[in-house]
């Protein structure tokens, strides 16, 4: 088994904390603080920060220290017209597929997580099965440009799933079925309604954050 670094433990452990907002302020980005939210040293801790500045989660910019990005109202609208054009076309073109037993198994699997975890209101594990359903039909699309269109969103993907969320209780619920309608629809076949489906449930989200 291969020996995790503290490099690397304080790299996944930041990262988690920033994806689920557990640090969502400026004011908690600084080494003191940071030693001790994780008990360690400084060293693992900013070779963790730089890593995570390279992925564009966090700012360092010299004499200014450390901060989160902003998201201006119009990039989260840019954000979602770019899901929308890109996840309404790969449920069309997969409607008009037949998806293997092993695909169609993976996602009844990952809707039954859905299922379970909004009927508990579990805000972060039901966000973590979301993103993989959504990242898992581009993989299904075998279309490698628009896979990794979806692995440099993954992260703000998260994060703005999980914002919506918490904005509106009512919506992990509503998602999960989302979820469910839609895959549905490509089992069946319809492309056009599957693509109609999923354009409203993005731009649901779209609307949630934006207002």
């Amino acid at each position: 088994m291969a020996t995790v670094t503290l490099k690397e433990k304080a790299y996944e452990q930041l990262r988690a904390y920033i994806l689920a907002g557990t640090i969502n302020s400026n004011d908690q980005l600084t080494e003191k603080y940071l030693v001790e939210l994780l008990q360690m040293s400084r060293t693992p801790i900013r070779s963790a920060l730089e890593k995570l500045a390279a992925e564009g989660l966090l700012n360092i910019a010299p004499n200014k220290g450390l901060s989160l990005p902003e998201l201006s109202l119009q990039r989260v609208a840019d954000f979602f017209d770019f899901r929308i054009a890109l996840e309404g076309h790969i449920v069309k073109k997969l409607a008009n597929r037949k998806l293997p037993q092993d695909e169609i198994a993976w996602f009844r699997a990952n809707l039954l997580i859905q299922e379970q975890t909004a009927a508990q209101h579990d805000y972060l594990a039901f966000t973590h099965a979301d993103s993989e359903f959504h990242r898992r039909l581009a993989l299904v699309y075998e279309n490698t440009e628009m896979v990794q269109m979806m692995d440099n969103l993954q992260d703000r993907l998260f994060q703005m799933a999980l914002k919506v969320l918490r904005k509106d209780s009512n919506r992990i619920g509503m998602s999960y079925r989302d979820h469910l309608e839609i895959f549905e629809l490509i089992l069946e076949g319809n492309a056009e309604e599957a693509s109609r489906r999923m354009v409203e449930h993005l731009a649901y989200g779209a609307r949630i954050l934006v207002l």
